[in-house]
């Protein structure tokens, strides 16, 4: 018959470091949860519906080894926490290749239209004023007693510089957001 042997000297240290790094591991599961849900929210609760529901629908979390990152994929999502310069036209993902940047004024701002809303209602045409570019229109199906007053409609730009807008959970929110994660875990896990 032969003998078998089992020396548990090391395995006693062993076991202690794999529920040591696992209990990391569901920590940061808990934490990196909670500053992707406040990102999440502080986009959702933001004007200017779709866009903000896009960003926030873009805010993930990835774990990687013994941390976890948490980021958003929107093409435009560092472009408004951070600001910084907008050209046409554009490199990145999101780019039309358009030759200017336009911005809505009067019926357009109202309506939240770009350019393609506005073509299906306007007759839309290019004017230089005081060294500015605008886009006109004139309304397409007017009635014979509607006028046929041209309006405002987009200042076409080359470049502007954004202003930030951040969004993205930083300061006290952040560090209330990872005290929420941790909380969670020792409700979760009965405690440390």
């Amino acid at each position: 018959m032969s003998e078998v042997s089992v020396e548990m000297r090391h395995a006693s240290v062993v076991i202690r470091q794999i529920a040591n790094s696992l209990l990391k591991a569901q920590v940061l599961d808990r934490i990196g949860g909670e500053v992707a849900n406040e990102a999440r929210n502080n986009a959702y609760f933001r004007p200017g519906r779709s866009f903000w529901r896009e960003m926030g629908d873009s805010v993930s979390m990835q774990k990687k080894g013994q941390s976890v990152i948490v980021g958003a994929a929107h093409e435009a999502a560092a472009q408004k926490q951070f600001g910084g310069p907008i050209a046409a036209p554009g490199k990145g993902p999101g780019s039309t290749g358009a030759k200017a940047l336009t911005i809505p004024l009067g019926e357009a701002r109202e309506n939240r239209w770009n350019v393609d809303k506005a073509a299906m209602k306007f007759n839309l045409f290019p004017v230089k004023s005081g060294g500015k570019r605008f886009l006109f229109g004139t309304l397409r199906n007017r009635s014979k007693k509607a006028s046929a007053e041209a309006q405002p409609l987009f200042l076409l730009k080359k470049r502007v510089l954004q202003k930030a807008d951040p969004w993205f959970p930083e300061g006290g929110q952040l560090e209330r957001a990872i005290a929420r994660g941790i909380d969670d875990y020792r409700k979760m896990s009965g405690g440390f």
